[in-house]
């Protein structure tokens, strides 16, 4: 189930995964330290499928796992 926080919730989600990728775009932090494109889409699909929101389509499902393979390669 999901829980609309409104935009104030909204806004803190930005701000946290803003800053996790400002993080992983550092300079003083090694390859081995940032998450990989895979691991990413993967967790963002995961996260789609679990919270289904109204906005996601099953074309919107094709293109994240045809994202997904791509990357994979």
């Amino acid at each position: 189930m999901l829980i609309v926080t409104g935009q104030s919730g909204n806004r803190a989600l930005h701000n946290k995964v803003a800053s996790g990728l400002f993080a992983a775009g550092n300079e003083n932090n090694t390859a081995s330290d940032r998450p990989s494109l895979v691991e990413v889409l993967s967790e963002l699909r995961n996260l789609l499928e679990d919270y289904s929101p109204a906005w996601y389509t099953e074309e919107h499902q094709r293109r994240l796992e045809s994202a997904l393979r791509w990357a994979s390669l």
